[in-house]
């Protein structure tokens, strides 16, 4: 009997200590707040008040949260951090808003992102980001708005961005993208909001011809 009070202790214990480190909760949101401090040289930032302290999240430098205590808004704009994004970032699953623009960002755009299902902006443009951009990024339907012009990205379009039924502005321009616009993007219900220019290796298909999106005066048309 004692061998078996001493069992089920140890599994009751195990279970509350599994549960207490899930990436879904405040702790979890915590632990991917600290991940991004530790990638991108929070020591150094521009303004990294009450970060890594002990206080609520939503009293951290460019944190909010909602009613429980989540993270649903991380605005750190202009705030000097450098290096990669890490991947730690998709477990904020309460994330609405992503601000990270006109910083010293590199390497990828982590896939990871694409789990944030209440994402509805996600801005990165003006650092250093390089390689594709991922096609995880058209799960999230309540994408509104996606700014990642003024970086280093490359590869072609994905066409799961064309998937973004609420999505009123996309700006990629000055990026190094390449190959053949995709179709795909012709569903999206504000062309207007479609910034593609200064990627000198995009072409336009002849599906699009019709298409009106602004500034394609330097797309050539695609070779078919």
């Amino acid at each position: 009997m004692v061998r078996f009070l001493l069992s089920f202790f140890f599994v009751v214990v195990l279970g509350i200590l599994i549960c207490s480190c899930s990436s879904d909760s405040v702790d979890g949101d915590r632990a991917a707040l600290v991940a991004l401090y530790n990638a991108t040289d929070g020591d150094n930032w521009k303004n990294n008040t009450n970060w890594l302290t002990d206080k609520p999240l939503g009293q951290w430098h460019g944190v909010d949260t909602n009613a429980q205590g989540r993270v649903d808004s991380l605005v750190l704009r202009e705030n000097i951090l450098r290096g990669p994004i890490p991947s730690e970032l998709g477990n904020l699953s309460n994330l609405e808003s992503l601000n990270l623009g006109a910083n010293e960002l590199s390497g990828p755009i982590p896939p990871e992102l694409g789990k944030l299902t209440k994402l509805e902006g996600v801005i990165l443009f003006s650092n250093k980001l390089s390689g594709p951009i991922p096609p995880e990024l058209g799960k999230l339907t309540k994408l509104e708005g996606v700014a990642l012009f003024s970086n280093k990205l490359s590869g072609p379009i994905p066409p799961e961005l064309g998937n973004l039924s609420n999505l009123e502005w996309l700006w990629l321009q000055k990026n190094q993208l390449s190959g053949p616009i995709p179709p795909e993007l012709a569903n999206l219900a504000n062309p207007q909001g479609v910034l593609l220019f200064d990627n000198p290796n995009l072409c336009m298909p002849s599906a699009l011809k019709d298409w009106k999106i602004y500034n394609t005066s330097d797309v050539s048309k695609c070779a078919e």
